[in-house]
């Protein structure tokens, strides 16, 4: 009860000075805001930046995971690389929403290639058109896809292990399971930076160029993930990968390796949120200047009122309830500052969200983040001055 009135107290000081605790919230209702706008523009933009790089067709956010054999004869047999069990286990895993095999459209596989007198696995992608940008020859184009033309292009550690030299490659053939296709185009090859990274096929076939040849070929070494809506693909993936090397049927048989746009949504991810709250910091200096002006204000207000904080103290009250009601002044003027900047902050958000197309995201952080640093600053800002008050002496009061 006695916080209930000392609060009511700090609230009627507040508004006997209207125009001047409006002037004091205006920097907190900026500086929120901004905040709120970054970080729900920044949010927004990033699930969606993952979500169009997951996407399929379907409006479903996939993962695909290939099982790489050691023995590429098993790439011939009737066994399935991924058994039911296999799928059934994934099904477990937090996130995953369903997976299945892939469908009739599949768009990459393995081929055994002879380099230097050893027989290496690289990844082929069927396409209608590579858009690789060769660095040397040309791309496929969707002519060489229409006639079934035995072209590819290749990455240049391919190029170079087969002829030396990129430029050697240029207009030699490459053997394929005994089909011998030329190659027209060399383009940069990409390092793995890690296991998460996303594999970068080595070779690119006309699809139809691919389906003339190898149409009876089955591929049974690829599944997909379907995942939960904005779940993270890289920590989901995570997980189906370790489950596969861990219980997967084929395990001692081969490695499992990820295909997907969705592992690039890591490194994204990680600099558009640095991005939103570095921006959201600068954003925030706007806070530090508001709550100076708090510490301004509650410092007039405890010389203004010195006659009040002298009543009260020759009426029986301590110390500590003086501070506690100036303390309690502070933090209302700052909860309201920013209750209304959150506000502000959430139209502005989807009035900008509605222009740029993206979707805004608010979240229970987002919420906490305006009450909390608004209680904070009130706190902080207020200590000072509500100690003075405090510590004022009932003699020279007076005085």
């Amino acid at each position: 009860m006695k916080m209930y009135v000392t609060w009511r107290t700090s609230l009627s000081s507040i508004f006997k000075n209207r125009k001047r605790s409006i002037l004091t919230m205006i920097g907190i209702v900026i500086g929120i805001a901004s905040v709120i706008t970054i970080m729900s523009l920044g949010r927004g933009f990033q699930k969606e930046t993952v979500k169009n790089l997951t996407e399929n067709d379907r409006n479903e956010i996939t993962v695909k995971v290939d099982f790489v054999p050691e023995d590429s004869n098993l790439y011939e047999s009737n066994a399935l690389l991924f058994q039911e069990a296999d799928l059934q286990q994934i099904r477990t895993i937090s996130g995953v929403k369903d997976v299945r095999y892939p469908e009739g459209n599949e768009d990459s596989t393995y081929k055994e290639i002879a380099i230097r007198g050893k027989k290496e696995n690289k990844q082929l992608r069927l396409v209608k058109l590579s858009k690789k940008y060769p660095t040397i020859g040309r791309d496929l184009v969707e002519g060489d896809n229409m006639t079934h033309n035995k072209v590819v292009v290749v990455d240049s550690t391919t190029a170079k292990g087969l002829y030396i030299t990129e430029e050697n490659a240029l207009g030699r053939g490459i053997e394929l399971d005994g089909e011998l296709f030329t190659i027209v185009g060399v383009f940069p090859a990409i390092e793995l930076e890690s296991m998460f990274s996303m594999p970068e096929s080595n070779i690119y076939v006309p699809r139809a160029s691919y389906r003339d040849y190898f149409d009876k070929d089955e591929i049974t070494s690829s599944i997909e993930v379907i995942l939960e809506e904005w779940e993270t693909p890289n920590k989901v993936t995570s997980k189906v990968i370790g489950q596969l090397e861990e219980n997967g049927t084929m395990r001692d048989s081969g490695t499992y390796e990820v295909y997907d746009m969705g592992f690039l949504t890591d490194g994204i991810g990680t600099v558009l949120s640095s991005l939103t709250y570095f921006i959201s910091a600068i954003a925030g200096i706007s806070l530090f200047i508001a709550g100076v002006g708090v510490m301004n204000m509650m410092y007039i207000s405890v010389s203004e009122r010195t006659h009040e904080i002298g009543t009260r103290r020759a009426m029986g009250a301590t110390e500590r309830s003086i501070q506690l009601q100036f303390l309690l002044e502070g933090v209302t003027l700052t909860v309201i500052g920013g209750i209304v900047g959150y506000a502000f902050g959430f139209i502005l958000a989807t009035i900008i969200g509605k222009f740029i197309d993206i979707q805004i995201s608010i979240d229970l952080f987002t919420i906490t983040l305006a009450l909390g640093v608004s209680t904070v600053i009130g706190l902080i800002f207020s200590v000072m001055p509500a100690t003075a008050a405090a510590k004022k002496d009932l003699i020279d009061i007076l005085r």
